[in-house]
C-alpha cells in the first residue's frame, strides 16, 4: 500500500473489484479514520457542505488523520464534483463557512499553530 503524505489517491476499477475495501484497509493500516457521507432522501448541496464542515473539523481542530471515501454513487448532484475539485486543487471549499464559524475554527487551532512556531494568520 502506498502512503501519500497529504496526498490524494484515485482507485479505478469495475464494480465489485474491492476499491472500497482496499481503501478501508489502507486507512486502517495507516492509522486513519474513514469519513464517508451517508446519503438520505433529499440529500442536497447544503447537507453535503455540512458534511464537509465535519470533515474539515476532524482534520483541523481535532487533528485526526482521515481518509475521505467518496464514490460515484455519492454524486447525487453535479455540484458535488465542483466542491470535490476545489478540495483537491486548493485544499479548500469556497464559502464553506460563515464568518463566525470560520473565526471559531481559526481560534480552535491557534494554540497548535503557536506551538509549532508558525505565523498566526487566517
Amino acid at each position: 500500500i502506498i502512503r501519500l503524505e497529504k496526498g490524494n489517491a484515485l482507485l479505478v476499477g469495475v464494480g465489485g473489484s474491492g476499491k472500497q475495501s482496499l481503501t478501508k484497509l489502507g486507512a486502517f493500516t495507516a492509522g486513519c479514520e474513514v469519513f464517508e457521507i451517508t446519503l438520505a432522501r433529499g440529500y442536497d448541496e447544503i447537507m453535503f457542505r455540512d458534511d464537509l464542515k465535519k470533515l474539515y473539523t476532524m482534520l483541523g481542530a481535532d487533528n485526526k488523520k482521515v481518509v475521505f471515501l467518496f464514490t460515484d454513487s455519492h454524486v447525487v448532484n453535479e455540484g458535488f464534483l465542483e466542491l470535490i475539485n476545489n478540495m483537491l486543487t486548493s485544499g479548500m471549499v469556497p464559502a464553506l463557512y460563515a464568518d463566525d464559524e470560520k473565526d471559531a475554527q481559526i481560534n480552535s487551532v491557534r494554540d497548535e499553530v503557536a506551538k509549532k512556531g508558525l505565523v498566526d494568520t487566517k
